[in-house]
């Protein structure tokens, strides 16, 4: 597998953690958020998405969108292996987040542009799982060979 798919796998691993993070924050924490799959089905549709097959599709979008920022860190960092891999992946994923939520606020767009504290940290909680999990994951998929600690 090339970097280009194992950052690909990546990002979509780490996509699907986070996304079980906004569904135990939702669910059992009972936290009233924004969630990851609401910004894609807002981004689609203009809206939140309102059906299954719009919220099904809404999270394929984003899967979509966190496995192409995962080829980007794998290109970023092609030494995965290195030490500090965890730490760069929390910060590819909290910087990551707040870059994304910079463009809503900058296009005033309504429903993202103003958040609660409670999704702000939720979804940065998300981004920082996202970012650790795919760091891992590429770690795992890296076939290169490993640097002695």
């Amino acid at each position: 597998m090339d970097r280009y798919f194992r950052g690909l796998v990546a990002g979509m691993i780490g996509g699907i953690a986070m996304n079980l993070w906004s569904a135990f924050a939702v669910i059992i924490l009972k936290l009233k958020i924004i969630k990851f799959i609401d910004w894609a089905g807002f981004i689609i549709y203009g809206d939140l998405p309102r059906t299954h097959f719009q919220g099904f599709y809404a999270l394929i979008i984003q899967l979509t969108w966190v496995g192409l920022l995962g080829i980007i860190f794998a290109y970023s960092f092609p030494l995965t292996t290195s030490r500090g891999y965890l730490i760069k992946g929390a910060f590819f994923g909290v910087v990551t987040g707040m870059l994304i939520y910079a463009i809503p606020t900058l296009l005033q767009t309504p429903i993202l542009a103003k958040h609660s504290v409670q999704t702000v940290l939720s979804n940065h909680a998300g981004g920082l799982i996202w970012g650790l999990t795919m760091a891992q994951v590429l770690r795992w998929l890296d076939t290169t060979p490993r640097e002695k600690v």
